[in-house]
């Protein structure tokens, strides 16, 4: 069976992406992804686990992971967590330019081979060679939140602003795929990836290094190298990305006062809080809950 998706020499300033659909969604078990489709896929694990089976080799996905759904190449994606797996999904194109009109699935029955995009490469390499990113930063997290936010508010500028957090993003995926390239496998990676889920799902607690390690059954320094072979950072400033997250959509999301959302995420000193939350932001959490507000 041909492939219509062609290699497009290129440098990161040659790219121009666009997105074409982007949500947070929540799957059940009992739905399945069995297809192909025309554009590339980000898929974040937010919670929970899901298994892609892409060209017939299996992935399996944990919280806090990243898959990249190529274009053509069948995919078969299955939830494998109870009772859902809390996922964020982003479609685009490298390239600006694809029709405008097809549809994201490839319809088995009528095959559009111009509609499929084109797969850049560096250096005579794909730009993202990997299909599984493990342990993505929080930095990562924040820009598929964002151009999730700004697909769906629409707002005038969305499209250049999805382009810069796209560009942004594979700028720091390319990396990722470097750094990990140099490195090892972490020892204890079951431990780990358990003890980042339980950080995202409990956020709040009092994770200290030594609670950190006490989890994982080693000693701290080596916990804390460890984690950060694995996540891409060091395990406090990974709490400091979940707390973030969490503390945005709770923001976003419900009227409960500054200082209760600083407590909810697990910051006993509020004012610590706001300059941690400024820091992330670039503006305080009264700014951020005025704009989310006002859009």
């Amino acid at each position: 069976m041909p492939s219509y998706s062609a290699p497009r020499p290129c440098a990161l300033r040659d790219l121009s992406p666009v997105v074409h659909w982007a949500q947070h969604h929540v799957r059940t078990p009992a739905y399945q992804w069995n297809r192909r489709i025309y554009d590339f896929e980000l898929l974040f694990v937010k919670h929970g686990e899901i298994r892609a089976t892409i060209g017939g080799e299996p992935y399996l996905a944990r919280s806090g992971a990243l898959i990249v759904l190529p274009p053509w190449e069948p995919h078969v994606v299955e939830v494998r967590s109870e009772p859902h797996a809390e996922l964020i999904g982003v479609h685009f194109d490298f390239f600006d330019g694809a029709p405008a009109s097809h549809n994201i699935i490839v319809d088995e029955q009528q095959i559009n081979p111009l509609a499929f995009s084109a797969v850049p490469y560096l250096q005579e390499k794909p730009l993202l060679p990997d299909y599984l990113y493990p342990g993505i930063s929080g930095r990562i997290v924040s820009l598929l939140e964002g151009i999730v936010q700004e697909w769906n508010e629409r707002r005038p500028g969305h499209d250049a602003a999805c382009k810069a957090m796209l560009l942004h993003l594979f700028t720091l995926l390319v990396r990722h795929g470097n750094e990990a390239g140099r490195q090892p496998l972490p020892k204890y990676e079951q431990r780990l990836h358990a003890l980042a889920e339980e950080i995202r799902m409990h956020c709040s607690r009092n994770w200290t290094c030594a609670e950190m390690a006490k989890y994982v059954l080693v000693h701290e320094d080596y916990m804390s190298r460890q984690f950060k072979a694995l996540m891409g950072v060091g395990p406090n400033k990974f709490v400091q990305s979940i707390r973030h997250q969490e503390a945005k959509r709770l923001l976003r999301e419900t009227d409960h006062t500054i200082e209760w959302i600083a407590g909810a995420v697990g910051y006993e000193d509020f004012h610590y809080f706001s300059r941690i939350f400024k820091r992330w932001e670039g503006m305080s959490a009264l700014q951020f809950r005025k704009l989310a507000r006002m859009i």
